[in-house]
């Protein structure tokens, strides 16, 4: 099951809202070696407000070791605050158009249950639009990572360039390629269930 909480619902989900924090900082501090804000092994930014949504994936010992965090591009995010030279013409302005941030998986977790981790998380992504009306994502990445599983649908707003040492393209999907068909196929995932602070428990 994939959880979706803001800061408004995380009170529901334990200590959800603690143990991405503590993912984020074991990946992006301590692997990646990113100067990252960080606090008691908890990394966070000016993006982690009571607009952004975390969608996480959880193990038996209720442990996140996966995550995607989405904010509403009508209001601040990290594509247009940190890196608009990546988008050639206009920037994404909507409130039916959101931006994934800090996207990662455990390494720790077994290869066979962690290569279905970023699958699922995808899947509750196009779920969560669906709930909200949403019409796509935007976000900014290695270019083969996103390639490897939205195999269509995939427009690059621009040209790449080196972000926080690796060679990066700022990128839209709409809606209806988000899910990672291919994936799902292989891996036998038919539908996930996606429960939500706000709007319950469905499948995405």
């Amino acid at each position: 099951m994939i959880e979706a909480f803001s800061l408004s619902t995380a009170h529901l989900f334990q200590d959800a809202l603690a143990s991405q924090a503590r993912l984020r900082y074991r990946v992006f501090v301590q692997q990646r070696g990113l100067p990252h804000l960080h606090h008691c092994d908890l990394e966070f930014d000016e993006f982690d407000t009571p607009a952004a949504v975390y969608l996480v994936w959880r193990d038996e010992q209720r442990i996140v070791r996966g995550l995607i965090r989405m904010l509403r591009t009508d209001r601040p995010y990290m594509l247009k605050s940190y890196w608009p030279h990546l988008v050639r013409g206009e920037l994404p302005h909507s409130a039916d158009i959101w931006e994934i941030t800090r996207v990662c998986v455990d390494k720790a977790v077994d290869p066979f249950c962690r290569r279905t981790i970023l699958p699922e998380l995808l899947c509750a992504v196009a779920g969560h639009l669906d709930l909200t009306a949403g019409i796509g994502i935007v976000g900014v990445t290695r270019a083969h990572l996103l390639s490897h599983y939205i195999k269509r649908g995939v427009s690059w707003l621009g040209e790449p360039d080196v972000i926080e040492g690796e060679i990066e393209r700022a990128f839209f999907v709409p809606r209806e390629f988000i899910r990672p068909q291919h994936h799902c196929i292989k891996y036998g995932i038919e539908r996930v269930r996606l429960r939500s602070g706000e709007f319950g428990e469905m499948a995405a």
